[in-house]
């Protein structure tokens, strides 16, 4: 069987005549909020994914708008603790949702050091970071595909690149090196960010390693950055005895946009555009139950599908954005799943 699995930015979507973070002011008209949702339902159609993950959601009322009229209206839907003011994660599927669980706090206290040899004549003494929550609760959903397959789905939204400045200063008016120290900032946010995903999905792969994951949502940064190869997981080092190699490929997961580059003539994988700079901020990534090379795979990534022709490069197009249309493009992954094998009829009249 193929199931279908996205991640989808619906950037700012909150009810009409309601303002979100600390503006006053309503960020959508009745006008607009019907354009808003009609627009997602219709990319939510296109797409036609059995399992999606959804960033930006303020409201679980303006996700169940979007759904309404559709044959997703009466899915599972999990919202992860709206507040109306900020964003939170939510997914919504075909299958069964079992459980699910917000995660608000990092697992750990990150401790900074530096080389010796970059510190000397001063102890290299690691500093603690005080970083406590994840910028977006991290989402986590068990869902049942079949009598056989239990997955573990994980939906993210990590810190922006959006700098990070003091009081009193915006990106308008910081100088250089003052947005070099904010972007900094938020980089290191980021980044131990995805080191707490790592932290969770590790202790995951070791309580069930016969779990299957599927990690979803906008990371915020390119699939090849430091914080997004944080999450994924290096390769094993080829020496290594065999026996520690298969068990240290069981923490490496799979990015499905990799897999479908790999058999792709031509490259064209970007979901969003900031300065002429082409990106893939929203990402896929799968175990390893589902890698190619992994003799005792339960399946395979067929396919990655983007919706991203909304995207606008407005340093070469006259045209605007709508506002009730998202800056992200979609991303859906189809991966087979063996079908469960049919119960065998007893025999009538046999004997032993």
């Amino acid at each position: 069987m193929k199931i279908s699995i996205a991640t989808f930015n619906a950037e700012n979507l909150v009810t009409a005549d309601k303002p979100i973070y600390e503006d006053s002011h309503p960020h959508y008209s009745q006008a607009q909020y019907r354009k808003k949702t009609d627009w997602i339902r219709n990319q939510l159609l296109r797409m036609n994914a059995d399992i999606i993950g959804f960033q930006e959601i303020f409201e679980e009322q303006a996700l169940r708008d979007c759904l309404t009229g559709t044959h997703m209206e009466n899915w599972p839907l999990y919202v992860a603790n709206p507040t109306g003011k900020n964003p939170v994660n939510a997914i919504v599927s075909r299958f069964p949702i079992v459980k699910t669980e917000v995660i608000e706090d990092l697992p750990f206290v990150f401790d900074f050091f530096d080389d010796k040899k970059m510190t000397e004549p001063f102890d290299s003494i690691p500093v603690n970071i005080p970083l406590k929550k994840f910028s977006r609760g991290v989402l986590k959903a068990e869902i049942k595909i079949n009598e056989n397959l239990l997955v573990l789905v994980v939906v993210l939204h990590l810190k922006s690149k959006r700098p990070l400045l003091p009081e009193g200063i915006d990106r308008d008016t910081a100088t250089y090196p003052e947005l070099a120290k904010g972007n900094v900032r938020s980089l290191i946010r980021r980044a131990i960010e995805s080191c707490g995903v790592r932290q969770i999905l590790s202790d995951e792969i070791d309580q069930d390693e016969t779990k299957p994951i599927f990690i979803l949502g906008d990371l915020n940064d390119n699939d090849t950055a430091v914080t997004n190869q944080a999450i994924i997981g290096e390769d094993p080092f080829h020496k290594l005895p065999r026996e520690e190699r298969v068990k240290r490929w069981q923490h490496v997961f799979q990015n499905c946009k990799d897999i479908q580059a790999r058999k792709s003539i031509e490259n064209f994988h970007y979901t969003y555009i900031h300065n002429g700079h082409y990106e893939s901020l929203d990402n896929l990534f799968a175990s390893n139950h589902f890698a190619d090379l992994n003799a005792r795979k339960i399946g395979r990534i067929i396919d990655v599908r983007l919706y991203n022709d909304h995207v606008i490069d407005d340093k070469t197009s006259m045209d605007k954005k709508p506002i009730y249309v998202t800056d992200h493009g979609q991303v859906v992954a189809n991966i087979y799943v063996p079908e469960p094998n049919p119960p065998v009829p007893a025999m009538r009249g046999a004997s032993l």
